[in-house]
């Protein structure tokens, strides 16, 4: 009796281990799944925004844009025209690895606008935790000049704007193809960590660090000048 029971103990000793290495094998399986989808959704991100960054500096912008349009059109999902304009909704999201609950979902949300076949505006959302009630958004809009057109072509500005403002989850950031060199790199620096955070990201200064600053819980602070600002926040210095 004792050398059967031993045995069965032998045997299910012998499974036990077994199941803890083929455990083991999935844990280490699902461990890379999401380490490679969280890899390939934060490089999306990256190349996205970078992608669309360019068109300002293209030759052609218009000729960018459309050939832009074309590489990732099976991520249109919206297009409204009337006689001289048209535009176009692409959106992209962190799917390869949000569907497995790790991380929220992330969006980014591209609007090519077009006018008589010429690029006029270009204009990205950025949403972090979608479908938290207080998911932070951010949008950057470029608009780009006519031909010969330099009069009211560089202007830049910010919302929120000024110091300590309590708007945190939305924020916008408009310029035109001639606003400095500086202004457009800060209002590109959208953070593609935000597309894969485990938590998200909270407010619009992580969504965009280089243009807001969290000063105080529940409030920021702009770390740009905006066409906006009265002469009380032209006086204010900006936060390092």
């Amino acid at each position: 009796m004792l050398r059967f029971l031993g045995r069965i103990c032998t045997e299910m000793n012998r499974l036990a281990g077994r199941s803890l290495r083929i455990l083991g094998v999935v844990i280490v399986l699902i461990c890379a799944v999401l380490a490679g989808g969280t890899i390939y959704a934060r490089n999306q991100a990256r190349t996205l925004i970078g992608e669309f960054r360019s068109l300002d500096s293209a030759a052609d912008p218009s000729a960018a844009a459309l050939a832009l349009m074309a590489k990732y059109d099976k991520h249109l999902v919206g297009k409204s025209c009337n006689s001289d304009w048209c535009q176009y909704l692409f959106v992209f999201s962190n799917a390869s690895i949000s569907k497995f609950r790790v991380v929220p979902r992330a969006e980014i949300g591209a609007y090519v606008t077009l006018n008589r076949g010429s690029l006029a505006i270009v204009r990205v959302e950025y949403t972090s935790a979608v479908f938290r009630a207080d998911s932070p958004i951010v949008g950057v809009q470029e608009g780009f000049c006519p031909v010969r057109s330099i009069e009211g072509c560089d202007y830049f500005y910010l919302n929120p704007h000024g110091q300590n403002v309590a708007q945190t989850w939305n924020g916008d950031v408009g310029f035109g193809q001639r606003a400095t060199r500086d202004q457009k790199r800060a209002a590109w620096a959208l953070n593609a960590d935000c597309f894969t955070a485990l938590t998200g990201c909270k407010d619009i200064s992580e969504l965009l660090p280089t243009v807001w600053k969290r000063t105080s819980p529940g409030a920021v602070s702009s770390r740009l000048r905006s066409m906006a600002d009265s002469l009380a926040d032209a006086a204010q210095p900006l936060p390092e």
